[in-house]
């Protein structure tokens, strides 16, 4: 039996709001179901409870490591374009009534490869391989994970960062697909990215398990189901905070160990583990799509930022 991969949404203060519609998709919320403190409604594996998580702006930045994966054969170009074309398939999403209200621009390269929000110092959202180590406990086989951070009131997404796993799996670019197409795993990851957590609908690039033998590259368009999701997030006529693509204290490329030390600090965040695409073998598809989404309600974590 080939090697399914499937998503685990490992969240830690936002997991899947359901649509009110007979829509499959399902969007992050600030209710954390691992939190035994709190009781969040779930309705067919979604949280129906919390504040729906998404970008205010009408523009959001995304860059990507310079380094590429040396271990994967992948140069920093291989992964950059990987990257524009995953955001670009939601970028071109039409909804009723025109375009989304937002955009996710790529904006090149950043020498900083970790996954950090530094609230009192630049920030960058950022795409990277980890080369040396996999630390995320629970997720040891994840091929991907994407970590968001976000104001706890309001739903605002503040910062996202979607980490490769350069050690555990074969990613590759280009077609035929050999290994684990980059490009699939980036489009999902970037639904994530954008407050999308996992849908129901077995054809949609959002859902819960990615075959490569089987789905092949149907990761790389949206289904339906897809399109409907993140124009609910962004429909046309939302009327963004504000038009400005600047990230959250500044831009810095740099990471926060390398910065200079602030003035003053400004808050904090919660962090969130929002996504992960991982491996499993010699079980059935559909098993390890209910599993994975379990393990993910399990696995969340909360963490301050300061």
């Amino acid at each position: 039996m080939s090697a399914a991969r499937w998503l685990s949404s490992l969240v830690c203060a936002g997991l899947l709001l359901a649509s009110s519609t007979a829509a499959a998709f399902c969007r992050t919320t600030t209710c954390d179901p691992n939190d035994l403190d709190v009781d969040c409604e779930i309705e067919d594996l979604c949280v129906v409870s919390g504040i729906p998580l998404a970008w205010a702006s009408s523009c959001v930045t995304v860059a990507v490591h310079d380094l590429g994966s040396p271990r994967n054969g992948l140069s920093y170009d291989d992964v950059e374009t990987a990257v524009k074309q995953a955001f670009d398939a939601w970028n071109d999403v039409s909804c009723p009534g025109g375009k989304l209200s937002i955009q996710a621009n790529v904006i090149g390269a950043v020498e900083c490869g970790v996954s950090e929000y530094n609230s009192r110092a630049g920030n960058a959202n950022i795409v990277l391989f980890r080369e040396d180590d996999w630390p995320h406990v629970g997720a040891a086989n994840a091929i991907g994970l994407t970590t968001t951070r976000f104001d706890t009131k309001t739903g605002e997404l503040w910062d996202a960062d979607i980490e490769l796993n350069g050690i555990g799996a074969t990613l590759t670019v280009g077609d035929p697909i050999q290994g684990d197409d980059l490009l699939s795993v980036l489009t999902h990851e970037a639904g994530h990215f954008l407050g999308l957590s996992h849908s129901l609908d077995g054809a949609a690039t959002m859902k819960s398990i990615y075959d490569p033998s089987r789905d092949g590259d149907s990761f790389r368009s949206l289904s339906s189901d897809d399109v409907e999701g993140i124009c609910a997030i962004y429909p046309p006529d939302r009327v963004a905070a504000t038009d400005s693509c600047e990230n959250r204290h500044g831009f810095s490329g740099q990471c926060r160990a390398d910065q200079p030390e602030p003035d003053e600090s400004s808050g904090c965040s919660l962090n969130t583990r929002t996504g992960a695409l991982s491996r499993t073998r010699g079980q059935s598809a559909a098993l390890f799509g209910f599993v994975a989404m379990l393990t993910g309600l399990r696995l969340a974590r909360r963490r301050r930022i300061v």
